[in-house]
Parts: structure tokens; C-alpha cells; sequence
């Protein structure tokens, strides 16, 4: 069995319109394909002891036991793995439940399809579970395969520890995902955007973009901070910050016992020692503080309970009181007992899985045992409360109790005032007391310290009382009510039109006034500015765009390459054009049939919103039935006014942009709107070039119904010339000496056909076509290519081109040439000339005045650079 390929979705996607996040698994099961599971002996029984957990998998069934049935029925293994991954998943405590497995048009190779929580663990899972199968497939012990399972799922939750958000960026990403909020990652770590474009915000763990830096500096510098709090009158404990040892008796004595020593700028209890009572112990404290801090806290210790208060944009939003990770001894057990004992606690887990995590032992935890002459096999007294860790964070085991309803009004204004004196927009406020309940004044409480960047966790989730959904109110403090979060989005997409219609669209917004970042597949713009060069139509090119903070429109190409490979890159859009559907890239990654292809570009318009729209060209069957899956409102555009669906949707009142008497034209059900003459248009040249009118068709409507003014699309139309400024290797026509050149990117039968209609109408007395393929198409489609460049032009270069994608380069010329010799015109002269300079050269050499070249764009700027250069050597 062998593992081809593995593949990340993220966003909309080929396989599911829900699941956004999917794993792709390409697998050759060798010879598993003629051994089904009925056929391999004992494998339901040891799969149902080693996992009984798959009882619940409906599978095709919809029942519980239904996977079960497959498996004794006998299914493949492809199938199998699918579960698998879902399952260890499942069991490393990331529930996912959405699974798929297809064969392909090869024998014993299957896309295995399955959702997952977090991406590197769901591309573990896959090799997994493989594994997993094999082992249990080829007569591994019991014993042997549940301690693989074991290890393998420990594993899977130490990387989703690694790589998962903690608690409190979870919760503020899930409130916004909650609310429509997209997110981007900008990071491996926590630094996250919320929204697109222009309208995003940023958060990085619970720091926020509107935190102001001098304040997280305060709240950074204890002694800074008890300073400016006992200067307005909040009270603090009385302490000292040093930074030699030779200090310390002297200011252990100004503040007195019990006190607190802590590094005056680390954070999460870090380094912190509390309850000393004597200067060794103190001394001890000292030099773990330093370990963190050049200078360090000597405090008198306050006496009472742990509180922690959180207050976001200056409104206290929850209070916790924490206690530190701890044991009850029962009289008869060790502290090593009483700790698995606890361990055992459901609520308790690793990491961040459940609302408690489990307690280790670690040199802390020797520490505290060692102050009281204990070891970890120590009995301890019953009823003794025994400390484990000197502070009380909920990551090292400890717990907390929600106290916010119990938090007297007088703390509540005290707490916000501390935040709006420091000035942080999401404070978390440590408070030593006897409890809350009554003004800290009166019962000789005090504020320890104020932390930036607080954790959400014992407020989301406390051990006892109730959770408060507290990133709710940062969420708020971004985006209130009103503010959006998104920018439009409009995917193109399509085989044939896309740049221009792409590039055409971007024009007219651009004009109405909008910051437009476009992608296309020859590079990502910002307005008129190239970001990036190549090929930019998949998902990472789409997201530079979304994370452009300068963007308000978002206008992107979406290739099928890029569908396929990872998604959308982006949950839903806004407005999707489709402009047709022609054989091109068939063979590659399962996609065989022109079905098949149409399926693919179907994500454009399934991902549309409820309130967006899909243009759809009305006289592309594939396109058309794109329709059904369409959850937003369809409008249609087409080149016949009299074209049956373009009538039925005027009856019934709908939208549609049709070529009616020269002029593209809005239909509002039987009402007419003439926007402008294609004779007006210079990407048309004067309507002749019919499949530049379908793009500004497609470009008009997709700009209507996104809401710019007919005046605007008039001048968008009108000012966008297909040049190569403007539109790269879009019927580019360039004199060099007295010979007009053609530069255009028809690389498939469509698109070539396309342009030898347009070209039919110009008065040139002999053409002559540079002509190369593409490696990846199938043989069929070269020949294609040949014959359609010999059915109409006189003469014909042959080059190399720059995309071989692995096919021999004599192979390729062989095709050509079939496909050429097929076409039956014997006059047509061929020259195979590999260089592209060479082959362009001598095409133009070879030419008169009043005759065409026509290259067809491989590597577009590199061709319009050869040409360029030609031109002036011309001169």
C-alpha cells in the first residue's frame, strides 16, 4: 500500500458544500484492491476489540453498527482508512465526522476524503491510520496494535497541542466564526485576523489592535504598575523591586512576612513564589525570580483567596476566584496516589481538551514537597489540603470558581477604573481578598498585579459555577454593531475568459471609485500595482487579497488547479461569474469528462452567500445547470437575446445581460437598459471579437448587481483596452516593421476555435500561427490544437514552449504534427523551430506587409518580451 498524495482543503471545495476543511488522501492499495475485508481473515473481529468506538459510524447505513456492516459484507481498504482517521481523531479529542472515499479511473487507487480539526493532526491521521490498517490487516497482536492505537492518538494530541489555538484565541475566533467573522492565521501561533480587506481586525492571543503599547508596558513593569495604582488611590501591596541579593534582607524586612517574591516582568506566575516566612526560603525565590528578570518583586503577601477579574473594553465582563493545583490527603494514600487519583477526574485532561488539565510533577511541585519534608511517597494526613504549584493557573492543574454575580458593585467600579488608569482595552486584574463580596477597602484586600493579554480560560470554562462567554465582548469591542467585517468578494471562474472578464471587472470598480486587489493568472495587483508575478488563481493568492488592509473589493480568478488542490482558500463569496466550460486540463487529478470539470468549477457558485449572486452564462449547458446548486439568486447573460432560458427568466422577472442590436444591454425582466455599443467598446474591436462581448457581458452584470452605477460601467467599458497594459496576451496586436502580430492565450480547442472566428474577419492576406502544446493535456487535445491551426492557417511554426509538465519533447511534436497532417491541407508549410525567440523570428521574417502572426501565449511575458524586442530591432 502506498500513500500518493496528501492534500489540504481549505474553504470551499470540490467534495462537500459544508465540511471546509478537508483532507485529501490519494492511495494505491496495491494488493488490498482483490482483498476486500470479508477476505481477510479475522479482521472484523480484531477491528471491533481494538476500536469498539466505530460502533457508532452510520457509514451508508445511517445507523449505528452501520460501518460495521460494510466491513463485514466485505468493503475496501480505502474505505477502512477513511474511518480510521475519523476515529483517532475522534479519540485524540478533535470529534470530526464528515468522510468520503471514491475510486478513480485507475485500478486500486482511491481519493480517501475526511474532515479534520486541525490540519497537521488530520495529515497525521492519514499515515496513521494506513498504518493502523496494515498492522491490524497483517496479523498483529492485539496487545501489540492497542499499544500502536495508544501511542498513536497521545501523539495526535501532543501535535494539536503544538499547533491548536489556545483556549482564549479559540473562543474569540469561534464568537466570530459564530457571527459570520471570517478568520485568517497569520501565523503559526496566535496572531490572527478576524475579517477581510479593509474592514479586518487583529487579535494576537487576547491582545487586541486596539491595545495600546504604553499600557502593555505599564502592565508589564510591576513595579511601575503598583506605583501608578497606589498613586490613584487603588490599594496595592506594600513591596519593593530589587535586583541584588545583597537587597533583599534589608527589604524583607521594611515589608515583612509572609511574602510574595516575583520577577518584576514575566507573566503566568512564572518564577513566582508565595507564603514565604522565612529569608532562606525567601533567598531561595529570589534566584528562581531572577531566572526570568533582571529585577525582582519583594512584596508583603495579602492575605485571603486568588480572584481574578476581567474587564474588556472598561466594562467588568467576569471574576474567578483560583486555587492552585492541589490534593486532599485521605490518611491513607501517598501524594503520587492522591495525584493519579485526581487524575482521573473526568473534567481533567491534556492540554487544553477538557475544563481541567491534568497535574504533573515538576520541579515546582518537588520544591513545595520539599519545604514541608515531604516526598511523592509520602502518606498525607487526612483532610490536609497539600499544595502542588505556587500559583494558580489553570494549565498547571489548578482550578476556578466563577464569582462574578457575587462581586460587590464597589469592586466592580474599582476593577474597571484600574483598567481605564492603565489603559488597556482587555485587562485581567489579580486580586488578593478575603472574597469579593465586599469592597476590597473593607476587608483589607488588594491588587496584586494587571496582566495584558489575559487568559479566558477559568471564565469559559470554571471547575464550578457558571461559564461566561466572555470573547463575546471583545468581539463586540471590534466590530460593533454596524461595523462590517467582510469586503465583497467576486470569484471568476470558467475555461476560457476569465483574466479579461477578471481584469474587466476590476477595471470598472476600480473606476467608480473602490481600492480593488484582483488575482490573475498572470499575477495579484492592488489597484494597478503587481504584488506578486505567475500564475496567482488558488487559494494563497486569494488570501493575500483578503489580508490586504488597504482592499475594499475583492475581484478573483479562480482556476480549476487551484479547486482542486486546496479549496477556495475563503468560506463563501459574494458575487461568482461563470463563463463557460470547455475540454481543457482533462486527465489530471481525476478530472476525465467534461462533466467532471463543469462539477469542479461549480464551487465558484456554490459558495455563494444567500444574498450574493451567480452569473451564469445561459447558453453553456454546464453552466447553466449550475443553477440548481446555486443558494443566492442566479442571473444569466448570453449573446442571443432570444435564448430560450434568457426568455423564461425575463417572464418570471429575473436579471440577464444580453447583445441585442450591437449594444450590451441589461434586461430587467421585459425592460430594456442599453448600456453601451460594442463598436464603443476597444476590447470588442467594434463586436467583431464575439468571445471579448460574452466577457463584457459576464463584467457588466457581474458590476450591476454588485450595485455600481450604469454611468460607471459605461466608462469602465469604454476605457479598457486589450492591450498589453492591460490585458497580458489577450488578443494583443503589436507591428513589428510592416507585419502585425497577434499575441493571444488560446491554449485550448475552445479558445483557439474562438479566436479563428474572430481572426476570419480581418483582412489579412496570409496568417501564419506559432504554435506549442502543453505537456499535461491529453494526446487527444494536441491533436486537436494541430488540426484546428492546419484547418486555418497557411503556415505553422512549431516551438517548444515552456510547459512540458514532464512530457518527452519529441513526443509532443509528434502529436502536433498528427494533428496537423489530420486536418488533409497538404499547403500548409510546417517548421519545427524549439527556441521561442527563433520560432517568433522566423514567423515574423517569413511575413509580408497585410499578413498576420498569430502566437499563441505560452509564457506571456516572456512572449511579449521577444516581440517587444523584435519591434525595436525592426526600427
Amino acid at each position: 500500500m502506498k500513500i500518493l498524495e496528501i492534500r489540504t482543503l481549505r474553504g470551499a471545495n470540490y467534495w462537500s458544500g459544508y465540511w471546509k476543511r478537508l483532507i485529501i488522501m490519494r492511495l494505491d492499495i496495491e494488493d488490498y484492491e482483490e482483498k476486500p475485508t470479508d477476505k481477510i481473515e479475522g479482521f472484523f473481529e480484531r477491528m471491533k476489540e481494538l476500536m469498539p468506538s466505530l460502533r457508532s459510524h452510520g457509514c451508508s447505513y445511517k445507523e449505528e453498527t452501520g460501518f460495521y456492516r460494510r466491513v463485514e459484507e466485505g468493503t475496501w481498504a480505502g474505505h477502512v482508512i477513511e474511518h480510521f482517521a475519523l476515529e483517532m481523531q475522534t479519540l485524540a479529542g478533535m470529534d470530526v465526522g464528515y468522510g468520503r472515499t471514491r475510486e478513480t479511473g485507475e485500478k486500486g487507487i482511491y481519493n480517501v476524503v475526511f474532515a479534520y480539526k486541525e490540519e497537521e493532526v488530520g495529515r497525521y491521521s492519514a499515515r496513521a491510520a494506513v498504518k493502523l490498517f496494515l498492522d491490524l490487516a497483517e496479523g498483529k497482536s492485539l496487545d501489540e496494535l492497542k499499544k500502536i492505537l495508544t501511542d498513536e492518538i497521545q501523539a495526535m494530541r501532543e501535535l494539536r497541542e503544538d499547533v491548536r489555538f489556545g483556549p482564549s484565541t479559540a473562543s474569540i475566533v469561534e464568537e466570530a466564526e459564530r457571527r459570520g467573522i471570517p478568520y485568517i492565521r497569520l501565523n503559526d501561533r496566535a496572531l490572527i485576523q478576524l475579517g477581510y480587506g479593509k474592514n479586518q481586525r487583529r487579535i494576537q492571543a487576547t491582545t487586541t489592535d486596539r491595545t495600546n503599547m504604553i499600557s502593555v508596558d505599564i502592565a508589564g513593569n510591576k513595579a511601575a504598575t503598583k506605583k501608578l495604582l497606589g498613586e490613584m488611590g487603588i490599594p496595592v501591596p506594600k513591596g519593593y523591586a530589587i535586583s541584588e541579593e545583597k537587597e533583599l534582607e534589608s527589604t524583607v524586612k521594611a515589608v515583612g512576612f509572609p511574602l510574595v517574591v516575583k520577577p518584576l516582568d514575566a507573566n503566568h506566575g512564572k518564577g513566582a513564589s508565595i507564603g514565604l516566612t522565612t529569608i532562606e526560603e525567601a533567598r531561595t525565590a529570589f534566584h528562581k525570580a531572577k531566572e526570568y528578570s533582571r529585577r525582582v518583586i519583594v512584596e508583603k503577601m495579602l492575605v485571603g483567596e486568588d480572584f481574578r477579574a476581567l474587564v474588556v473594553d472598561n466594562k467588568l465582563v467576569a471574576v474567578a476566584e483560583r486555587t492552585p493545583a492541589h490534593v486532599v490527603g485521605d490518611g491513607a494514600s501517598t501524594v503520587q496516589q492522591l495525584i493519579d487519583k485526581e487524575n482521573e477526574n473526568p473534567l481533567r485532561g491534556y492540554g487544553h481538551e477538557k475544563v481541567l488539565t491534568l497535574i504533573t510533577v515538576d520541579s515546582h511541585t518537588r520544591n513545595l514537597l520539599a519545604a514541608k519534608n515531604y516526598t511523592l511517597e509520602t502518606v498525607v494526613p487526612d483532610g490536609e489540603i497539600l499544595y502542588l504549584k505556587a500559583t494558580a493557573n489553570l494549565s498547571t492543574g489548578g482550578t476556578a470558581i466563577d464569582r462574578t454575580d457575587d462581586t460587590h458593585p464597589a469592586n466592580v467600579f474599582l476593577f474597571e477604573r484600574i483598567a481605564k488608569i492603565v489603559g488597556l482595552d482587555v485587562a485581567g486584574i489579580d486580586v488578593m481578598a478575603p472574597n469579593v463580596s465586599e469592597p476590597l477597602v473593607e476587608n483589607g484586600g488588594g491588587i496584586i498585579e494587571i496582566n495584558a493579554a489575559p487568559g479566558f480560560r477559568m471564565h469559559l470554562a470554571p471547575s464550578k459555577g457558571i461559564g461566561r462567554n466572555v470573547a463575546e465582548h471583545v468581539v463586540d469591542m471590534l466590530f460593533p454593531t454596524g461595523k462590517p467585517a467582510r469586503i465583497p468578494i467576486i470569484a471568476i471562474t470558467g475555461t476560457n475568459g476569465k483574466t479579461t472578464t477578471t481584469r474587466l471587472i476590476a477595471h470598472i470598480i476600480r473606476g467608480s471609485g473602490c481600492v480593488v486587489g484582483f488575482t490573475t493568472t498572470d499575477g495579484t495587483y492592488i489597484q494597478n500595482n503587481q504584488i506578486v508575478t505567475g500564475d496567482n488563481t488558488g487559494p494563497v493568492s486569494a488570501q493575500l487579497v483578503l489580508k490586504d488592509p488597504s482592499v475594499q473589493v475583492a475581484v478573483l480568478e479562480t482556476a480549476r488547479g487551484g479547486i482542486i488542490r486546496s479549496g477556495l482558500g475563503y468560506d463563501h463569496t459574494d458575487i461568482a461569474v461563470v463563463t463557460n466550460v470547455a475540454a481543457d486540463h482533462l486527465g489530471l487529478k481525476d478530472i476525465n469528462s467534461l462533466e467532471d470539470l463543469a462539477r469542479v468549477k461549480s464551487v465558484v457558485p456554490r459558495s455563494v452567500s444567500r444574498h450574493g449572486f451567480a452569473v451564469l452564462n445561459a447558453e453553456d449547458p454546464n453552466v447553466y445547470a449550475m443553477r440548481k446548486k446555486v443558494d443566492g439568486k442566479c442571473v444569466y447573460f448570453a449573446m442571443d437575446e432570444d435564448n430560450e432560458h434568457i426568455r423564461r427568466n425575463a417572464r418570471r422577472g429575473g436579471l440577464s445581460c444580453i447583445y441585442e442590436n450591437g449594444y450590451i444591454t441589461i434586461l430587467k425582466g421585459k425592460w430594456k437598459v442599453r448600456v453601451e455599443q460594442a463598436v464603443n467598446i476597444p476590447s470588442t474591436y467594434g463586436g467583431r471579437a464575439g468571445f471579448m462581448v460574452q466577457n463584457a457581458l459576464a463584467a457588466t452584470l457581474a458590476c450591476f448587481v454588485h450595485g455600481i452605477s450604469l454611468e460607471d460601467i459605461r466608462v469602465g467599458l469604454t476605457t479598457f483596452n486589450a492591450g498589453t497594459a492591460q490585458t497580458p496576451g489577450r488578443l494583443n496586436f503589436i507591428e513589428v516593421g510592416d507585419v502585425t502580430v497577434l499575441v493571444d492565450y488560446a491554449h485550448n480547442p475552445a479558445g483557439l476555435t474562438a479566436l479563428q472566428n474572430f481572426i476570419k474577419q480581418l483582412p489579412y492576406t496570409k496568417q501564419t500561427v506559432v504554435l506549442n502544446g502543453t505537456g499535461d493535456r491529453r494526446d487527444e487535445d494536441l491533436r486537436e490544437m494541430g488540426r484546428l491551426c492546419a484547418a486555418h492557417f497557411d503556415s505553422i511554426v512549431i516551438r517548444r514552449g515552456h510547459y512540458l509538465r514532464g512530457r518527452d519533447e519529441q513526443n509532443m511534436y509528434q502529436i502536433l504534427q498528427e494533428g496537423i497532417k489530420s486536418s488533409g491541407r497538404e499547403e500548409v508549410t510546417v517548421k519545427l523551430i524549439p527556441e521561442s525567440y527563433e520560432a517568433i523570428d522566423y514567423a515574423v521574417s517569413q511575413s509580408k506587409m497585410g499578413e498576420l502572426v498569430v502566437v499563441l501565449g505560452d509564457g506571456v511575458p516572456n512572449d511579449l518580451s521577444i516581440i517587444n524586442k523584435l519591434r525595436d530591432k525592426a526600427h
